[in-house]
């Protein structure tokens, strides 16, 4: 209580009134000052390009050439001549076959092209078949040992996916066969 008859007396007098009203007024003014600004108010006060503003353009002499890492490309390894495609068709043969199991492949390293089924099914370098079980799509191939333990998956060649019908960010479910 004290506290306010104090205050009420500073303010009884016409020039101290007028000087804390000074002080209140000048706060109030400043108060916007130390409020957070938002992610708008930065845009707001950011200058925006007009129509008429100039910007460097880059000449066609200045742009930088793109060279040939010498790495294979999708493109490049997706793609199948007619030779290659008539041999990897599966057709009937003379020979047995020897079911080995189905496996779950994945597309294999892009830098390998032709037709083969890296899996844990063979032991050394063999030709084969496959069949993706989806659509009963066969494909003659090589199928090469990856080492890995029974059961761990295998990978295609993006050329043989796109003979079967695979999409590339598909597994498939494929039955091997040795010939």
């Amino acid at each position: 209580m004290m506290e306010l008859q104090g205050v009420t007396n500073i303010l009884r007098k016409p020039l101290n009134f007028m000087i804390c009203l000074v002080f209140i007024a000048s706060g109030c003014a400043l108060a916007d000052k130390f409020k957070r600004k938002t992610t708008t108010d930065k845009i707001a006060e950011t200058n925006l390009a007009t129509p008429d503003t100039i910007r460097p353009v880059m000449r066609a002499s200045d742009r930088p050439e793109l060279k040939n890492t010498g790495q294979i490309t999708v493109a490049e390894a997706a793609k199948v001549t007619d030779v290659e495609l008539k041999a990897a068709v599966a057709k009937p043969v003379a020979r047995p076959e020897r079911d080995l199991g189905n496996t779950v492949a994945g597309l294999g390293m892009i830098d390998k092209t032709g037709f083969w089924l890296q899996t844990p099914l063979v032991k050394s370098k063999v030709e084969g078949r496959v069949v993706y079980l989806k659509t009963g799509n066969s494909i003659n191939l090589i199928l090469i040992p990856n080492g890995a333990v029974a059961g761990s998956g295998s990978q295609i060649s993006i050329a043989a996916m796109k003979v079967l019908g695979i999409p590339i960010v598909d597994l498939a479910e494929l039955r091997v066969f040795i010939r």
